[in-house]
């Protein structure tokens, strides 16, 4: 999932953030080097992915969930133990549950959720807040090598079908047929080993 139509939406929809810093970044140790935010203020980060069992015999699909976080940055300046900037994850959390619950990130992906929250990070001037969220998309044959495989086989020319009955079975055929199973005839039961059928097609060329 591409991160920045996240940050995108908390900057639109998540009015708490009015002209602050809402951005991106690979993982949390490096937000508390950026001792100059105006907060409140979010960074999204990227957590995991939990693919299911792949569910196509002759091609592919798979769903996966995609977990990333909002690391909220409070003030807490006024009571460095933390309590003032405790009490205000409440409307913290609902500011982010209005941008983003039930908002779809792209066509393949399902609707946002929400999975957890965690205090990551308190000193004097920070706390440092991470609620994680989840979406499902689905991997499709479209999306692999398959596609590509198939466009390098050899066109289909045509095929031949042999068929060798399990019933109704020829009563009549000779015993000499069956040398190693008398019980096999007659009025046995296919298939023998002997085709009573055939057919072979052939594809005309495409002009």
């Amino acid at each position: 999932m591409n991160l920045n139509v996240i940050i995108a939406q908390l900057r639109q929809r998540a009015p708490i953030f009015a002209g602050r810093t809402v951005g991106g970044a690979a993982k949390f140790e490096i937000l508390p080097e950026a001792a100059n935010l105006k907060m409140p203020a979010a960074y999204v980060l990227p957590l995991d992915e939990r693919p299911e069992e792949q569910a196509s015999a002759n091609g592919y699909q798979q769903s996966v969930l995609e977990r990333f976080a909002v690391v909220a940055v409070l003030d807490n300046t006024v009571d460095e133990r933390g309590q003032e900037a405790a009490s205000n994850l409440d409307t913290m959390r609902l500011a982010l549950f209005k941008a983003l619950l039930g908002f779809q990130p792209a066509p393949d992906y399902d609707a946002i959720a929400f999975e957890a929250g965690e205090l990551l990070h308190l000193d004097r001037k920070r706390l440092y807040y991470q609620f994680e969220f989840s979406v499902v998309y689905a991997i499709s044959t479209e999306d692999t090598w398959i596609p590509d495989r198939n466009a390098d086989l050899p066109d289909f020319e045509g095929l031949d079908i042999t068929v060798d009955t399990i019933d109704p079975f020829d009563p009549n055929r000779p015993a000499e047929d069956f040398p190693d199973d008398p019980a096999a005839y007659p009025g046995g039961q296919g298939p023998d080993g002997r085709a009573e059928a055939r057919l072979k097609i052939d594809f005309p060329e495409e002009p």
